[in-house]
């Protein structure tokens, strides 16, 4: 799972909590945060200091994003859950953290469906 994100805020913190729950109860899901269009390195690790994340959280090179992804500027948060193998099995597009928080238990099951074999 890759969760790209506009915003470093308590929203996201809480759509991350939700992923890293995921994550210890499934040592082959791999996750990642990617900060774009302005979040900082200081940004996420402000939140990282704050809330002890396993999951890793990072700053993309390029400020949109990696170009192949086409990630829609106007979406605050994109959320791509895949399967094993790398296909897409779901993937979210937020306007705002707040909206991706609120639809945490949805990427979480989004999530345990792309592990099921």
């Amino acid at each position: 799972m890759v969760i790209f994100t506009q915003k470093a805020d308590e929203h996201l913190a809480s759509l991350v909590k939700a992923v890293d729950e995921v994550q210890s109860k499934n040592a082959d899901l791999g996750t990642l945060v990617v900060g774009i269009s302005g979040v900082k390195g200081a940004d996420l690790e402000k939140l990282q200091t704050t809330h002890k994340f396993t999951t890793p959280l990072t700053v993309a090179e390029d400020a949109d994003g990696p170009k192949r992804y086409q990630l829609n500027k106007e979406a605050a948060v994109t959320v791509i859950v895949y399967k094993e193998g790398g296909m897409i099995h779901k993937n979210f597009a937020f306007k705002d953290t707040k909206s991706a928080a609120e639809k945490a238990k949805e990427i979480v099951a989004a999530t345990n469906a792309a592990l099921k074999p």
